[in-house]
């Protein structure tokens, strides 16, 4: 059955209202709208009272922000006047830097490059130009920071009038892989391709606009693809896990500033524990599994873990050493639960947590790492010996290979160094024979015969 592309809703009255009180500039631009870019479509650029401009609320560069507030206090009605403060004051916090940098650019040079608004004067481009001219303007007043220039696209009787899809590609290509000017955070970026993607529109789609999949093969791309799933939607979606077993869904802000982490947690816990290979070499029974997720977890809620680590990532990194060292002890983290049901705000929720389990974990993972660096030592001689073996028999150490050597220069340094790593390899087997014999006259024997080699 063939579909009917989804047409956003377009208010007529406001469509009317910028109809009347657009000012050509007698200038053009070609914006990524359908395949305006691709036929290089000029369109006319307008001045507009900045009040005909309004925020969306399905931004992409403060996603998280609105996700959350959405989730906490209610859906936002982008008509509102509050909405329309509430998203201004979350795009002031979003980039102050660049923020700052904006609005003196334009009080000095003016409005460079045109917005992009729906007919009805949703911005899909332009936001924080909107956000700088409002504040300028209040500084300010007068006709000087009045209007925002802006491109408009088709109106309701278009037939060329903007779907879901066209708004959320034309976003798309003007934000996530912009110069770098402000772009959105790795999480927003990831939560506004997640989000797009629910709502039917391709990744696909999505990540050709990126120039940085240009010039890949079909299957290239296809694999690029599943792997960007992999490197951002799953952390992504165990984040979401983690909101949810906290009672917090959605609760995206609270954990923004930990995406590195579940990014590392993803990549370096979860894909390898479903690898047989890593299951075994660590001893974890599928059973296990869910435990080592809640230990995650709980690390993720240390509102302090400075006495064992800064970063939150550099917990995540540790996990697999601390399951090699004690998995038992390690297990424990994950078996602390959350028995505040009866607690409802979030904050005071986690600060009780933290009250009563977080010396409990510290003192875990002292005496975890205490356990993995006395393992090293002990195992420290054993490890570097298999590394060696494993350097002699690489392929590059391949008979056939060995005989395309130099004779008259190569060959007489390789034999020297062979003999010499002969004599070493002997001394180190007598070594070993006499620790393990407690011949302590060989022992001290070999060890001054080391230490005489080592001067010389």
């Amino acid at each position: 059955m063939f579909l009917v592309p989804a047409h956003i809703e377009i208010n007529k009255i406001d469509e009317s209202h910028i109809q009347k009180n657009k000012i050509p500039t007698n200038e053009t631009a070609i914006i990524p709208y359908k395949d305006w870019k691709k036929f290089q479509k000029s369109a006319p650029v307008f001045k507009l009272p900045i009040e005909y401009c309004k925020f969306r609320v399905d931004n992409g560069r403060i996603a998280a922000e609105v996700t959350t507030y959405e989730t906490l206090k209610g859906k936002l009605d982008p008509n509102s006047e509050t909405t329309q403060e509430i998203i201004s004051n979350f795009l002031s916090k979003s980039d102050t830097q660049n923020n700052d940098k904006l609005k003196k650019a334009i009080r000095r040079d003016g409005q460079r490059e045109p917005a992009v608004i729906t007919a009805d004067g949703f911005l899909i481009n332009g936001n924080r130009r909107k956000w700088a001219l409002e504040q300028l303007n209040k500084a300010h007043p007068g006709e000087q920071f009045k209007y925002l220039k802006v491109v408009i696209l088709p109106g309701s009787d278009d037939p060329e009038r903007p779907t879901i899809s066209d708004i959320a590609l034309t976003e798309n290509d003007f934000q996530l892989y912009s110069d770098g000017r402000s772009e959105y955070t790795s999480m927003n970026k990831t939560l506004t391709l997640f989000k797009n993607e629910k709502k039917g529109i391709e990744l696909e789609a999505m990540l050709i606009q990126d120039p940085s999949y240009s010039g890949l093969s079909d299957k290239e791309f296809k694999k690029a693809v599943e792997e960007f799933k992999k490197k951002y939607f799953r952390p992504l979606q165990l984040m979401n896990e983690f909101l949810n077993v906290n009672g917090i869904k959605d609760d995206f802000v609270r954990v923004e500033k930990k995406w590195t982490a579940f990014r590392d947690a993803s990549e370096k816990i979860f894909d390898q524990l479903e690898k047989e290979r890593t299951l075994v070499r660590y001893n974890i029974d599928e059973s296990e599994k869910g435990l080592i997720q809640s230990a995650a977890f709980n690390l993720m809620k240390l509102d302090d873990h400075s006495a064992v680590r800064q970063r939150n990532q550099d917990l995540m990194r540790d996990i697999f050493k601390w399951i090699e060292a004690d998995k038992k002890e390690f297990l424990k983290i994950g078996r602390i639960d959350d028995n505040f049901d009866e607690i409802k705000d979030p904050d005071e929720r986690f600060r009780k947590w933290n009250e009563e389990n977080a010396d409990k974990i510290i003192n875990s993972i002292k005496k975890l790492d205490g356990l993995a660096d006395r393992k090293k030592i002990k195992e420290g001689p054993i490890r570097r010996l298999e590394d060696i073996l494993q350097k002699f028999e690489h392929e590059e150490l391949d008979y056939e290979r060995l005989t395309f050597m130099e004779r008259t220069q190569d060959l007489p340094e390789a034999k020297k160094l062979a003999n010499s790593i002969q004599t070493v390899s002997k001394q180190l087997y007598r070594l070993l024979s006499a620790i393990e014999e407690d011949d302590k006259n060989t022992l001290e024997e070999l060890l001054r015969l080391r230490g005489k080699n080592r001067d010389n």
